[in-house]
């Protein structure tokens, strides 16, 4: 597993667990190839590792320290090959193997949304939470069939369409309109989530109860004054203080894995780095809450 992998220091949040004793562990995903308008993903593992390492692990909204509660470890980056993606999936799929051999949770930091499609296929039993600006639905995109554009039209080949629940968005082409109108996709405009949280909460946990959940987390969900560097921005979007409020709900569901996408930092001085970290400390505070 491990000579795929960059070596790290400090992981996230500054602490680092030892691997055996770990619960979720960690990985960079710096996947950055197929961006249409900014590039820059590649260095957001770095940047959101930074941002958590100067942010409390101690979350009011819990009442709990989640280094005190979970372990957690990480494993640094993956060592990615930008001329290959179908090279640099298969490196993917063999650190996760791994993870799930040694029941771990896995929680990737990336990376453009790509690498959720490469991802997702080894967790082809779960729910697929996706929280977007975007529906990534196109069947192709400037020629590509696997880009940020296409990644959950590629999720669908391996994952039924009903399991596929899309939180937030707000953009889309002609072409994925047409075909999720006609899919048993499941979603949820910024619009409706803003009018009703608590009603578009339960009707999630009402489908997802008792089953795993992969959630993947667009970081450009939120509206671009909240998270200016994303590499599409999208106006009219959630308030950082909404998205905290839907993963400390969602973080209480069955997690088998998570992934915070598309902060792209060469964009801003670090708002939406710290933003990322700070959702991934609400995520990891409700699942730990959720253990006890």
């Amino acid at each position: 597993m491990m000579e795929h992998i960059i070596s790290v220091r400090p992981g996230f949040g500054g602490f680092d667990e030892l691997y055996e004793k770990a619960r979720v562990v960690f990985l960079g995903v710096p996947l950055d190839v197929t961006s249409s308008y900014r590039a820059g993903t590649k260095f957001a593992p770095a940047k959101i590792r930074e941002a958590s390492a100067n942010m409390e692990a101690y979350l009011m909204s819990a009442g709990l320290d989640v280094f005190e509660r979970l372990g957690i470890s990480d494993l640094g980056d993956l060592n990615i090959i930008p001329t290959d993606l179908a090279a640099t999936g298969e490196r993917i799929h063999k650190v996760l193997q791994e993870l799930r051999k040694d029941e771990k949770m896995p929680a990737l930091l990336g990376g453009e949304h790509t690498l959720t499609y490469f991802s997702a296929r080894d967790f082809k039993d779960a729910f697929l939470i996706q929280l977007d600006a975007h529906r990534d639905l196109r069947d192709e995109y400037v020629g590509d069939k696997l880009c940020h554009a296409t990644a959950m039209r590629r999720v669908l080949d391996f994952i039924p369409e009903e399991r596929l629940i899309q939180v937030g968005v707000r953009s889309c082409s002609k072409e994925e309109a047409e075909f999720a109108r006609t899919s048993k996709i499941q979603a949820y405009t910024t619009e409706q989530v803003l009018e009703d949280t608590n009603k578009v909460i339960s009707e999630i946990v009402k489908k997802v109860e008792g089953e795993n959940v992969y959630l993947t987390i667009d970081i450009d969900v939120l509206d671009p004054a909240f998270a200016p560097a994303v590499t599409t921005p999208e106006p009219g979007g959630l308030a950082t203080v909404d998205l905290l409020k839907i993963v400390r709900e969602l973080g209480k569901l069955n997690i088998c894995a998570f992934d915070v996408v598309e902060v792209a930092p060469p964009y801003d001085t670090g708002a939406t780095s710290f933003a990322a970290a700070r959702v991934i400390y609400e995520l990891l505070a409700s699942m730990a809450s959720s253990l006890e």
